[in-house]
This record gives structure tokens, sequence and C-alpha cells, in this order.
């Protein structure tokens, strides 16, 4: 969900692979084996088998949980964005009340800041935030379009517009790496946009996504007296997924094939890990249910549904990725070196939005319970 100077060069065959959805040799093989090629340009092809890797598989835990349905600082509205500082802190952005909640690692409710108003450090939209060292909490306005940087205190230190622009993301991604770089998705101009490490904005790069040409269809609704179109995108037509990972480069993937591909922001390939499973078919019913419901001939409709939905990076290196289930139940995962660990199951359903947060073993994300209700938890991986 990005790019400029050398963007044009974004390595022509590693973006054709992904928009064509087609991997490299090394996924041709047949063996039940991990295969792991080094390719001519240096890319690294991690080909995994649709079965367990290395040793036993890890689970997930639930080891805390914030809530609650009283009037107090646990009772959440609407949850969009989480982020967590090094110390364990876990923020929470409402966007009910345009309030960010900070929490200790053991639940305990610390302080709120924010607010909806006009003044410095108040939001019309609260879309996303993000923890940056060496101890900022960086804050987006999606109706304003700017962004407000907090010490963890909640005190504004500054206020930086992001421009004019006529797409917004709700919730808004954001990412932060290692070396403090700022990473924000542009919707607008379809790129993430990387920014130096400082309490300035100070872009230094963009990455540009690559689109795949999607079908749409035209559905109306309403009645005599008043009807309006809307235009989609024929359901479950693969689109490209994306994440950046805490070294701050880019991970692609079409939707249609399990390929992880990683990119440099010059464009460079490093790796690429794959799980050799089909997509599954789109067909019987279920096929004659969703061409009944949109109206579309059956010939238009996709023969294969998409293998993947989601893909996130943890602080530790594991990819996982999400298959489209909602509530999100489980994860396939990889470990740091791109070896698949199989199938984690998480203790509770997870909201897909707003973003879990992948930790170094943990995930920070929302459940809902009696009511809808929501509750930030804190799972544990057991490996």
């Amino acid at each position: 969900m990005r790019r400029h100077g050398s963007a044009c060069s974004v390595g022509f065959v590693p973006v054709a692979l992904i928009l064509a959805a087609s991997g490299s040799s090394a996924q041709e093989a047949s063996t039940r084996d991990v295969r792991i090629d080094t390719l001519p340009t240096g890319r690294i092809v991690i080909s995994n088998p649709d079965s367990m890797g290395r040793g036993p598989a890890p689970s997930l835990v639930e080891e805390l949980r914030v809530g609650s349905l009283d009037d107090d600082c646990s009772a959440f509205g609407d949850v969009n964005s989480l982020t967590v500082d090094d110390a364990g802190l876990i923020y929470a952005a409402d966007a009910q009340t345009n309030e960010i909640r900070v929490f200790s690692p053991a639940g305990d409710c610390l302080r709120t800041f924010g607010g909806a108003g006009d003044g410095p450090g108040e939001f019309a939209m609260l879309a996303g935030i993000a923890w940056r060292e060496p101890g900022h909490v960086w804050a987006l306005d999606a109706l304003r379009n700017r962004l407000t940087v907090f010490d963890t205190l909640g005190s504004a230190l500054a206020t930086h517009s992001l421009g004019r622009s006529r797409s917004a993301s709700l919730p808004w991604p954001m990412w932060v790496d290692r070396g403090a770089h700022l990473h924000i998705w542009n919707p607008g101009e379809r790129r993430i946009d990387r920014y130096a490490p400082g309490p300035e904005l100070t872009a230094v790069d963009a990455f540009p996504i690559p689109e795949v040409e999607r079908e749409y269809y035209t559905s109306t609704f309403g009645d005599a007296g008043f009807r309006m179109s809307a235009r989609s995108p024929i359901p479950h037509s693969p689109d490209i997924e994306f994440t950046v990972d805490r070294d701050g480069e880019v991970w692609l993937a079409n939707e249609a094939t399990f390929d992880l591909h990683e990119l440099s922001y010059a464009g460079d390939t490093l790796r690429t890990v794959t799980l050799r499973r089909p997509a599954p078919g789109l067909e019987g019913r279920e096929r004659d249910s969703l061409a009944a419901a949109t109206g579309l001939d059956d010939a238009r409709l996709p023969q294969r549904k998409p293998v993947l939905e989601e893909i996130s990076v943890g602080a530790d290196g594991w990819i996982w990725v999400d298959t489209g289930e909602r509530p999100i139940r489980a994860w396939e995962v990889f470990d740091a070196q791109g070896i698949y660990r199989g199938k984690l199951a998480s203790p509770v359903p997870i909201e897909p939005e707003p973003f879990p947060v992948f930790g170094a073993g943990t995930i920070t994300a929302v459940t809902k319970g009696a009511l809808d209700v929501q509750y930030v938890v804190r799972l544990r991986v057991v490996r």
C-alpha cells in the first residue's frame, strides 16, 4: 500500500513477477523439502513446501487484555490504530473521541492526550499513530491531512502538513524502521514516502506500489426517487499487498499467489519467500451466489480466490500472513530466515483493523467481546 528517483527502475523483472503473480524458478521445485537458491542477481529465493517447517509449530497465548464497559480510560469507542514503544507502553488511538490513550505493559491506564478540536494537538479525524525514537508519538489527522508530533507525556511538539490530497486511508498505514525513518502510505500517489529521522518532516525517498489491472463493475442502489451507483472491483480480483519491515525494506505480494518479495527502496529484489500452495478455486454454490449477488455474468468472475490478504513483518523478522478470514483466527507464519513455521491460531478472534502490531514474539491487536465491545489484547508467541 511509493517512490521517486529510481522508482522507474523498481527492478523490471521483480515488478513483472509481482503483477503477473508468478515466481522464480525456485518455486517450480516439486520436492517436499525447503529449497533455498541464490540467483545471479543476488536475490535469495526460499521455496517452502505446504507443510510445517522446522521443529514443532509455535502457538499463541493471550497474556493481556485491556478494556471496560465502564466510563473510564479503558472504555474504547472506536480504536482504529495501535502502536507500542520500546518500553512496552501501548498507545491506542480512539477515532470516536480523537484521543490517544496510553497503557503500561501491565495494562494500567497512564494518560490520555489529543482530543477533538482545531488547536495544537487536537484532531478532526485521528486516523493513525506510530511511535518513533527517541520518544515521539506521530499522529495523523486524515481530515486536515497533517501530522502532529507528541512526546510520550502527550505534549504537542510540532505539526506538519502533508499537503493537499484528495485521498485518505482509514486506518492510515505508517511504519518506523530501526533507523528511526518514518514511512507513510500516500494513497493519492499510490506510494510509500520515507522521511528522515528527527521531529521535522523531511522527505528522503519514495517507493511506488505497482498496480495490477483490475476489472470493475458498477452497481446501483436506492429507490425510484433517489438512486446511486458505485464502482467496485470484481470480487476476488487480486490486488498488491505491501508492508515495511524494521530494516526499512518494502515487502510486496500479489494476493493471487503465495510469493512474498522483499525489495529495497532502490528497487532491488533482495529476497523472495514462497509457499507452494495453489490459490483456492471459486466454484460451485459460492460462485453462483456471488454472480447472483453482484449481477455479474459468470464469465467475468475470476476462476480462483486470493490466497492471501495482508502481510506484516514483526520486529524480530518473522513474517505474518493474513489469508482473509474475518475476523482473523490464524496467520500463516515464516521465521526470520523465510522458513514456513505453520499456521498459528489465535486464542481470540482478531480484528483486521486496526492493524495488529507485530513485535518481537508478541502481537498487540483488538478483539471484540459481547455487544461488539472492543478490547486491546497482547498475544505472546510460545516457540
